[in-house]
């Protein structure tokens, strides 16, 4: 679900730009950058055991040596991993094995250095299910800026109705090594990402819902993939400074976003 949930965003955004001043708005002027699929090894294996739908693998393939296969990826990233085996599992043949050290697996790797190529402001990790968007931290039960990050959460939530915390608020337990911890965690070799986790669609269904709740689903998401678009202009916005000339009714607003910078005069009224 949580791949169906992109493509079709994707395929939204490409078929109302012409349309939608709201959708040029965001194309124009925000990067966007789409990857439908972090476990390619893990997906095909669901494909092959259960080609209708229905299976349960959630980790990668790695061989483990032993007679166990697969690494939870979303164990796997370098902040906080391996904080405690509350949170992760040092088993091999656990569903949230972290792997034999941080990011160990070419599929975190990736996006590890995908992130350090890039200067992300804000990320929509997409899972299934639960209907819950997951804030950091997983590792402890606490939010940073949690007055920032909740008032995000509820925002991006006006149409769906998820349920908003952290793991432990939502989910119902822990989780080291997560995504979502190391993109908002790691602050040295890039700056911070508001990194959230969607889980998408009901327990009733869990990870492959029929065909006729799909498009729903989507649908119900669609209002939190396209704010969380324009989060990414308001977030890392610092103001430089504020001209204003004696008498005059115009100022001049300098800011900062990102590694760029922009002035722009404005009016206003004494």
């Amino acid at each position: 679900m949580s791949m169906m949930n992109l493509i079709f965003f994707m395929h939204y955004i490409l078929e109302n730009y012409d349309s939608d001043p709201e959708i040029q708005d965001i194309v124009d002027n925000t990067e966007l950058y789409f990857v439908p699929c972090i476990n390619p090894d893990g997906y095909e294996y669901n494909r092959s055991t259960n080609p209708n739908g229905g299976g349960m693998w959630r980790k990668n393939r790695r061989n483990n040596g032993n007679g166990t296969y697969g690494v939870d990826l979303n164990r796997n990233y370098g902040y906080q991993w391996g904080y405690d085996n509350s949170g992760s599992s040092g088993s091999t043949s656990s569903d949230t094995y972290r792997g034999p050290s941080p990011f160990s697996e070419p599929e975190t790797q990736m996006i590890r250095d995908f992130c350090l190529s890039r200067q992300f402001v804000t990320a929509l990790n997409d899972h299934a299910y639960g209907n819950y968007l997951v804030l950091p931290w997983g590792y402890i039960n606490s939010i940073p800026e949690s007055s920032l990050y909740t008032g995000m959460g509820n925002d991006l939530n006006d149409c769906n109705s998820y349920l908003v915390g952290n793991p432990y608020a939502t989910v119902g337990y822990p989780a080291n090594g997560t995504s979502d911890d190391w993109m908002y965690g790691e602050q040295t070799a890039k700056e911070k990402i508001y990194a959230i986790t969607p889980e998408i669609g009901s327990s009733t269904y869990g990870f492959w819902p029929p065909g006729s709740q799909i498009i729903p689903y989507c649908n119900a998401m669609m209002y939190t993939n396209l704010r969380m678009a324009y989060y990414t202009r308001s977030l890392r916005c610092t103001v430089e400074n504020i001209n204003v000339a004696p008498a005059s009714t115009s100022a001049e607003v300098s800011w900062t976003g990102g590694a760029s910078s922009v002035s722009y005069n404005v009016r206003y009224r004494a």
